[in-house]
């Protein structure tokens, strides 16, 4: 490769910088769209999850979950050492028809959500209760300290 301003002296190749290189490639934004439709589908997705809610008094931890039209039979909760996973099931099957012409349709629809919640504490699944009244999960528990495994170095 020659020098533009001096053609006599040879020039030596630029050495491309592979950042920069991955740098441009993305500022094309070539996978835009895609990009988009994957953040927008997980964002819809997160939604439908319910709120939860942590605090603690003086002697308990609390979780308590807005599960509102929820069915008791369809919420399943899991105590972990220092977790607490609520899940909700809800299978809705619907048959209508029109009353003009008779079409039948028949819906079934199948939703899934669940949180888990990391308690401060040590889960006492023996004293840990739950209620569940007007829409809200009430899970409770005793302020057990967590135990930590330490190991010696030898």
């Amino acid at each position: 490769m020659m020098d533009k301003n001096n053609p006599d002296k040879p020039q030596l190749p630029k050495r491309r910088n592979l950042m920069n290189d991955l740098d441009a490639f993305f500022e094309r934004n070539p996978f835009g769209d895609v990009l988009r439709s994957i953040d927008d589908f997980f964002s819809s997705r997160s939604s439908s999850a319910f709120p939860v809610h942590f605090f603690e008094t003086e002697k308990e931890w609390v979780v308590e979950a807005e599960l509102p039209g929820a069915e008791r039979k369809n919420i399943h909760i899991e105590l972990f050492s220092d977790k607490v996973k609520i899940s909700v099931n809800n299978n809705v099957v619907m048959n209508t028809q029109h009353q003009q012409t008779g079409a039948f349709t028949h819906e079934c629809r199948f939703d899934h959500a669940e949180r888990i919640v990391t308690i401060p504490y040590t889960v006492d699944r023996a004293r840990t209760q739950a209620s569940y009244i007007n829409g809200i999960l009430k899970i409770h528990g005793p302020k057990t300290p967590k135990k930590g495994h330490r190991l010696s170095i030898e």
